[in-house]
């Protein structure tokens, strides 16, 4: 048995899995796998690689339809698929002729999977519903009759996705693991579980996702077959690196490598060395980025030991490994050598590859090795690196030609798209523009039916053609296209890698980034149709704030499961008369810069007046030495040095007043984004500004941004909101009364850390401890809004765990949750997390009594969600988090406010930025909960209210700045 259709001795499905992980996802798409790849790595079907039974046929005594069949077998095994499909077409009419129903839909099934590699989706559809029709008129099914069925369903089930019939996707999935089951196909099982994991994903049922995951690992404990089970065990861990689930993933692969060396399982050890290295390669590429926001060494440190342990594990693949695994492994190792600057090891390592490059057998997968290697010289290897190693400049267009001619060979059109669209990215990246079109063009022609090839094809004819200086009109239509198809395919981009950010960042972002900046082109250029445009510009900007928040919680933004009416947030403010929307845009510039514009949607404005735009200049003085770093990408935006220093001076100011260069950046930023429509008047009817922030600005409070002329903060003339893209919110307007419950914890605490285990070393390290200070003032905050709020159901310390939050939450009707505790909004959704006392700690114990530290436990996003979907259908109004903070200051870590907004379901969110503990915060939550209950206050004006309370205190920024409110504002 096979582990899966595109697995033979880890062919096809493993590469797939690698150049949609391993390769460093900033080289990848650069190397991006087709759509028709990228749901056949995610939609398992269970075809066993096109089923080989001949319904107990001896080969002596094989029909003519029955050779045919094999050959197109062997045709699709050395990734021939024209053939193979040529050849399973001639077959079924064959079949048919005969009346063999089983062999006919044999035959169908087969041809449908050779279409859907070819991208041919129309004839694979056609392929399988002929083949569901004929099985529906055989009864009774025999064993085998079933196994067939089940192979057609989950085809059919894969296709669905592909096209985004998602929910169609996991009902068929469901209703193919039945089949299975009464086929007592075990196997067969575990892919359909798989593939409705990732169906659940991209629907945002995570919690749901992983109880698949929970059935099919307790399906492969039982397995008997050793082979088997470390396949299928490998298949789960692979799986679980594509959903960005690092530990599980790890644990996994460790389990089956310690099966095949156990077991002497030979044939599979190769293949799991192999996912070992891939899972430890993308950890460093995760570590390293976290190390380059962090600038901290020991973040570094960790990054170089994975790296390390991801080539060792590479290395071990024996040299009688097949080949095609040798080369992936190979090709690994070269790609983290140049990412290094390890030029003696990239120059040993090449020397090997080219050799085995040179002995593959041709067919799809070794066009795709070719490619991606060409594709790394592109992308990774500087002038600088080119010096260093022996391969030639002139071996990336060989490669690419080579490639060429070995997919037309095989007549495959998807390798013949990639090769000509990345012989047209060498192209332009050679300045060779004419050529560059010419062959983005023919790629273009060959990928007319995958979005994820037009896609790209048509964003780089975009880039081509704005530098070859065609119309404008021209240049838009391209990126318009690119926009369009991207939308299709970005819901499986969100299982490319750990933190798509390596993929988002490098390879979706910079699309919406060019598209919008061509839409907003600098004021010189003249436009026609300008709120045509700015309307667009408004939607794409939009979209990349969903799509980014989708990619910080690695799965689709979930549609509630009620019967509340919901509109948009634009929809909301068009007809609230007093509230503007403020979309600040960093966008690139030339040369290496940053450009900001903003665009400002105004309520109840003829079409033509409902959206402005203006674009403020930004000073390149007033930077502080501090912020001068070594890394190109922070050297070149000022705009980002701006912010970041505004944020640092903004936390250190120790007085009721802006430090002197702290009160210059917060006039600088206010005249960036306020000051150009106070001016045009166009704000003059107005008291809520919402923000749809990007980049780095997130990471800035808004409402302590100063108006220098009138000596007021921004929240002193306005109240402010957040947002995060056009998200869907509840139509009705907000509750008027209010029912809360509360929790937190005020004494000291400490979180047990417990070591992290290596795939590749049995580490013995002791288990370590992380220590959080006492909040002092919590229980005067919980205390307040009980006197405000009236009778509330409360939870302190030793009381506040997960168990006690959930009975809460089963039983009750509250509408606002209010948590004051320790939180850290952090760099991956798994680095987001709530700390609650531990479960396990006893009621009786009076630690916090005797001055101790309470034991505590993370109540994480997916905890989050599973409490939260406990609670009865009472919608919930408002979700405050008073302590919580960012972990390192950065701007993506902000999404994680919005992504516990949307995790809770909750209408509206209040957090802050960063964890104040002072008398301060218990003051501006009670003034806040008794403007509220006001029913002619809105959220917004309430916290405004709460912060100008405490400004005329004279309290520090710092104290009252950090407070955002984000989602519905009313």
């Amino acid at each position: 048995m096979k582990v899966n259709v595109f697995k033979r001795g880890l062919l096809r499905s493993r590469f797939l899995r690698l150049i949609m992980v391993t390769a460093g996802l900033t080289a990848l798409l650069g190397l991006q796998t087709p759509v028709s790849l990228l749901s056949s790595a995610i939609a398992i079907t269970t075809s066993d690689d096109i089923s080989l039974s001949q319904h107990g046929q001896s080969p002596f005594y094989l029909t003519s339809a029955q050779q045919l069949l094999q050959q197109g077998r062997e045709h699709y095994r050395a990734e021939q698929f024209t053939q193979a499909a040529n050849l399973w077409l001639e077959a079924e009419k064959r079949f048919s002729i005969q009346r063999d129903g089983l062999n006919q839909v044999l035959a169908l099934n087969n041809l449908a999977l050779a279409y859907r590699q070819l991208g041919q989706w129309s004839e694979a559809e056609s392929a399988i519903g002929k083949s569901l029709e004929i099985l529906q008129n055989i009864n009774p099914l025999t064993t085998e009759g079933l196994r067939l069925y089940g192979q057609a369903l989950n085809t059919q089930g894969s296709l669905y996705l592909t096209q985004g019939h998602t929910q169609k996707a996991l009902e068929i999935w469901e209703q193919t693991a039945d089949i299975y089951t009464q086929a007592n196909y075990s196997e067969g099982v575990v892919k359909s579980l798989l593939n409705q994991t990732h169906a659940l994903r991209r629907l945002g049922f995570l919690l749901e996702s992983r109880s698949r995951l929970s059935q099919v690992e307790a399906l492969i404990e039982a397995q008997d077959n050793i082979s088997l089970k470390v396949a299928l065990t490998r298949t789960v861990g692979d799986h679980q690196r594509l959903l960005g689930e690092f530990k599980a993933s790890q644990a996994s692969l460790d389990k089956s490598l310690q099966l095949a060396e156990e077991f002497a399982v030979d044939k599979e050890l190769a293949a799991t060395q192999l996912s070992v290295g891939n899972t430890l390669h993308v950890r460093a590429q995760q570590q390293e980025t976290f190390a380059r926001r962090t600038r901290n060494k020991t973040d570094q440190a960790k990054a170089d030991i994975l790296y390390q342990q991801a080539l060792d594990s590479y290395a071990a693949i024996s040299v009688q490994a097949p080949l095609l695994v040798q080369t992936q492994a190979l090709l690994n190792q070269f790609d983290i050598s140049l990412h290094r600057k390890g030029w003696s090891r990239a120059n040993s390592i090449q020397t090997s590859l080219l050799s085995k490059l040179d002995a593959l057998p041709s067919g799809r997968t070794s066009a795709f090795i070719h490619m991606r290697l060409a594709r790394l010289l592109m992308d990774k290897c500087t002038n600088a690196c080119l010096a260093e190693i022996t391969i030639p400049q002139q071996q990336i267009y060989s490669l690419l030609w080579k490639t060429k001619q070995q997919a037309e060979a095989i007549r495959d059109p998807v390798a013949v798209s990639y090769a000509l669209g990345y012989l047209g990215h060498l192209y332009e990246i050679e300045e060779q523009y004419v050529d560059a079109q010419k062959l983005t063009e023919a790629a273009l022609k060959q990928g007319h039916h995958q979005p994820s090839l037009i896609y790209q094809w048509e964003w780089q004819l975009g880039r081509i053609e704005n530098k070859l200086e065609f119309t404008r009109e021209r240049v838009l239509s391209h990126y318009d296209v690119a926009f369009q198809k991207v939308q299709a395919v970005r819901n499986d981009l969100l299982y490319v890698g750990p933190d798509i950010q390596f993929f988002f960042r490098d390879r979706i972002e910079p699309l919406y980034r060019e598209y919008i900046s061509l839409l907003l082109p600098k004021e010189e250029i003249a436009i026609s149709d300008n709120t045509a445009q700015l309307l667009r510009a408004q939607t794409v900007i939009d979209d990349l704030r969903v799509a980014e928040l989708e990619s910080f919680l690695a799965c689709g933004l979930i549609a509630p499961d009620d019967n509340i009416q919901r509109t948009t947030i634009q929809d909301v403010a068009n007809t609230d008369k007093t509230t503007a929307i403020i979309y600040p845009i960093i966008l690139p510039d030339e040369p290496g810069g940053d450009r900001i514009e903003v665009l400002l949607q105004l309520p109840d404005k003829a079409p033509d007046q409902t959206i402005q735009r203006y674009s403020p200049k930004v000073s390149q003085t007033g930077l502080s030495h501090t912020q001068n770093t070594d890394s190109p990408e922070q050297r070149s935006s000022k705009v980002k040095a701006k912010l970041e220093q505004f944020r640092h001076e903004l936390e250190r100011t120790y007085n009721y007043v802006l430090s002197q260069p702290g009160q210059r950046l917060a006039n600088e930023i206010y005249d960036w984004l306020i000051r150009p429509a106070e001016e045009q008047g166009w704000l003059e009817s107005i008291d809520t500004l919402v923000f749809v922030l990007d980049g780095a600005f997130r990471n800035v409070p808004m409402a302590a941004l100063y108006d220098q002329q009138t000596k007021q903060f921004l929240i002193e003339k306005y109240a402010i909101a957040v947002t995060f893209g056009d998200l869907a919110i509840p139509q009705a307007p907000p509750a008027q009364s209010f029912s809360i419950f509360t929790g937190g914890l005020s004494s000291a605490s400490s979180l047990p850390i417990a070591p992290e285990k290596s795939i590749t070393s049995n580490s013995n390290a002791p288990e370590s401890t992380m220590y959080f200070h006492a909040l002092a003032f919590v229980e005067d905050e919980l205390e307040a809004i009980q006197n405000i709020m009236g009778e509330t159901e409360n939870l302190l310390n030793l009381e506040f765990k997960k168990s006690s939050v959930q009975t809460k939450m089963r039983s009750s009707t509250h509408n606002i949750i209010h948590f004051a505790t320790h939180g850290v909004f952090g760099f991956t959704r798994d680095d987001t997390y709530l700390l609650v006392a531990a479960s396990e700690q006893p009621t009786e114990n009076r630690a916090e009594q005797k001055g101790q530290a309470i034991e505590v436990e993370k109540m994480d996003l997916n905890d989050f969600d599973r409490l939260l979907r406990t609670r009865n259908q009472t919608p919930l109004e408002l979700l405050v988090l008073s302590a919580c903070e960012t972990a390192t200051g950065d701007s993506r870590e902000v999404l994680g406010i919005a992504g516990l907004a949307v995790q809770s379901g909750a209408r509206s969110t209040v957090a802050s930025l960063w964890s104040i503990n002072d008398f301060s915060t218990a003051e501006l939550i009670k003034d806040f909960y008794e403007q509220l209950v006001n029913p002619d206050i809105s959220k917004a004006k309430a916290l405004q209210q709460a912060q100008v309370n405490l400004i005329r205190q004279n309290i520090r920024p710092s104290y009252w700045a950090p407070y955002l409110l984000v989602g519905d504002w009313r």
